[in-house]
């Protein structure tokens, strides 16, 4: 029984139970055995994450032998509610998982040159461009790329003109004293309900372009439209976590996906398969369906604080779980070639 299914378990008695301490305590209990980065089968003693007030139930579950007999279990224990979320949680990787993916693949993390998408507290970050590309450094990364919001999504107080130009000119300083990490300045740009962005043309060519969907993602209506738009776009680099799904909150947006990926791969803009272990988007199956079309891809940690820069192990699991070849993916490519993947200046 892996850690996913025990996570499982405890998230759906989480859901049975009405709001309260029991009910967190098992959500923060569901989420410690998620995150963990290994496999709990076997071992004696739990992790010490796991709230001392769901201890007991974790163990009962632990001990269960095998799926049916955890089924059990959660049946037995399950409270007066129905517990109804378990579509939101599906299709995601464990930490656990993870680690097991890339121990049995080819894509080395250790080979990864690029690190990419990442925000600093211009936007909704932690840190300073200072403190996020010395991360980056210290991780050994040829290039780097910032990847602030612009204005468009309010709720993070993006970056305007004045602010972009700020940040610029910092990238600039950075660049003239380090030869080792070459920091990129991209920009996480809102695609509009309509499909258009919230950065004028004017200001697309001196930035890296990743378009991003955060409003509309619970409508029901296909929107294929409006991302086959924001594709058309001038400028736009990559399309960042294209499904905008969140793990155990909502499926993200529809769409015909074969039609969005046939026109990313005509258009020569790059698919995020973005690694933050609540995204996880692109997925294995939508990355397969994408890599038929033609696409290449960036891996992106969508690192929102130093210790986030891992995050891109999520997907590179993900890239490697759908059978994506390196000479597909952006990150492996030397600061040299960056050229060819339509990023200048980093020769």
């Amino acid at each position: 029984m892996t850690n996913a299914h025990l996570a499982e378990g405890l998230f759906k008695l989480a859901e049975s139970q009405p709001p309260g301490e029991e009910r967190l305590a098992l959500l923060r209990a569901a989420y410690a055995v998620w995150d963990h980065p290994r496999e709990l089968a076997g071992v004696r003693r739990l992790p010490d994450t796991i709230p001392l007030e769901a201890l007991a139930t974790v163990t009962l579950l632990h001990r269960a032998r095998g799926e049916d007999a955890l089924a059990a279990v959660v049946a037995r224990l399950a409270g007066p509610r129905r517990a109804g979320g378990a579509a939101t949680r599906s299709g995601f990787l464990s930490a656990a998982q993870v680690g097991e993916i890339l121990a049995a693949s080819t894509l080395d993390p250790r080979h990864l040159r690029g690190a990419a998408h990442f925000h600093t507290r211009a936007s909704d970050g932690v840190g300073t461009l200072e403190a996020m590309a010395r991360a980056c450094q210290r991780r050994g990364a040829e290039w780097a790329m910032v990847a602030d919001h612009t204005r468009g999504l309010a709720c993070v107080n993006g970056l305007d003109a004045e602010g972009v130009a700020i940040q610029r000119r910092a990238v600039a300083q950075w660049n003239r004293r380090h030869d080792d990490t070459w920091l990129v300045q991209g920009l996480e740009v809102e695609i509009l309900a309509d499909g258009s962005l919230d950065l004028p043309r004017s200001a697309r060519h001196e930035v890296a372009v990743i378009a991003a969907v955060h409003t509309g993602l619970e409508e029901s209506r296909d929107q294929t439209s409006r991302l086959l738009r924001a594709l058309e776009e001038p400028g736009v680099w990559a399309l960042a976590h294209p499904r905008g799904r969140l793990f155990a909150r909502r499926g993200g947006v529809r769409a015909n996906w074969e039609v969005v990926f046939a026109a990313a791969a005509a258009a020569g803009v790059l698919l995020e398969i973005n690694g933050f272990p609540r995204r996880q988007d692109l997925d294995a199956p939508l990355v397969k369906v994408a890599l038929a079309a033609g696409c290449d891809f960036l891996l992106a940690s969508d690192a929102h604080h130093p210790r986030h820069l891992a995050y891109d192990e999520w997907a590179l699991a993900i890239a490697a779980q759908a059978g994506l070849p390196a000479d597909r993916i952006v990150n492996f490519a030397p600061r040299h070639r960056l050229a060819e993947w339509g990023i200048g200046g980093a020769g």
